[in-house]
């Protein structure tokens, strides 16, 4: 069996190996864990505030597009709605213009009329006339 000798050296060995740990771990370990704790901790901020801007600026895309697809609808109802009246108005036109060429029409075949009876008015006149004077020159008479 190994047994184990403790004598005044060991406690010097011992002494040697915690005096510098203490006095490292209050100037160097300490610090530095202190600067690391820090460090994460401004990490895990930054994580934070950056998931923080990303879901706001997620809410705000939905919300942008939520505003495009009313402007849309609106856009959509509008344009149909002037469509609409812009078809009634030029309905409404054609009507009126029909209205005024079926008047005008109606007018000038009454006037085609009156001037056809007039015309053939003037034929059987004339007709008569001719077949007079040729009645005459033929016979050799005279009225």
């Amino acid at each position: 069996m190994l047994a184990l000798d403790l004598d005044v050296t060991y406690l010097f060995v011992l002494a040697l190996f915690l005096v510098p740990l203490l006095i490292l771990n209050g100037l160097l370990f300490g610090p530095f864990l202190k600067l690391f704790a820090e460090r994460h901790e401004q990490l895990e901020g930054a994580v934070v505030r950056a998931e923080t801007m990303l879901s706001e600026a997620e809410h705000r895309a939905k919300s942008f597009e939520e505003k495009i697809q009313v402007a849309t609808v609106r856009g959509i109802d509008a344009r149909n709605r002037i469509r609409t009246d812009a078809a009634k108005e030029m309905n409404d036109r054609i009507e009126k213009e029909r209205a005024k060429i079926a008047k005008d029409v109606e007018v000038a075949l009454v006037d085609l009329k009156h001037k056809r009876r007039a015309a053939l008015a003037d034929a059987h006149v004339e007709a008569t006339r001719l077949a007079e004077i040729t009645a005459q020159k033929l016979l050799g008479r005279g009225f």
